[in-house]
């Protein structure tokens, strides 16, 4: 079984555990690759007219050169707006039928979790307070144990005022909301404890 955690002074995205999750790195390197470019292709046409003494100083229009840089950003924003829509699209349209039902109900200062399409199990998770603080408020008594490649539905709600619930590897933050069922379709790729 493997661990999903975070480590100290971590600077990239957990390790995903999901298909939207992978999508949503993959989303994300393909952006920061696009402005890296950007930004490096402008930081080195502005040095190079600013060096070069043959620069016509007096220019006062060019058709192309404005239809040019016009265009390009056009381009890379109409691409960089196709590829958010279809990531997002992904999370809606990823699954159809859950096989195992999960609710989760935000009380304060613990989760009670209940599954569903089993025998009825159900439990409660309160935070445990350890003297390190490598997971200071982030570790629970009952951690919540899911099955990888079944199509999960979670249903959360809250008792007394809004929580909000996520398992960053798998791409999910969801707000519980007193007397209100806010649902997300989830489909694990490898086993683990969140």
């Amino acid at each position: 079984m493997i661990l999903l955690k975070m480590e100290k002074m971590m600077i990239q995205f957990q390790d995903p555990n999901s298909i939207q999750m992978f999508k949503m790195n993959l989303l994300y390197d393909n952006l920061m690759m696009m402005m890296i470019l950007i930004s490096s292709s402008s930081m080195y046409n502005t040095i190079l007219i600013m060096m070069n003494k043959m620069t016509n100083k007096k220019m006062i229009e060019n058709n192309m050169l404005e239809f040019i840089w016009t265009t390009i950003p056009m381009l890379m924003i109409m691409k960089m707006a196709m590829m958010s829509m279809k990531t997002l699209y992904l999370n809606e349209d990823m699954l159809k039928t859950p096989t195992i039902n999960i609710k989760t109900m935000g009380n304060q200062w613990f989760w009670s979790y209940e599954y569903n399409n089993m025998k009825k199990m159900s439990f409660n998770s309160y935070i445990t307070m350890k003297n390190n603080f490598d997971m200071f408020l982030l570790e629970t008594d009952n951690h919540l144990i899911i099955p990888f490649n079944y199509p999960l539905n979670i249903m959360i709600s809250s008792s007394d005022v809004i929580h909000s619930w996520s398992i960053p590897s798998m791409n999910i933050k969801i707000d519980a909301i007193p007397n209100f069922i806010n649902s997300q379709m989830i489909l694990p790729m490898k086993p683990s404890i969140m």
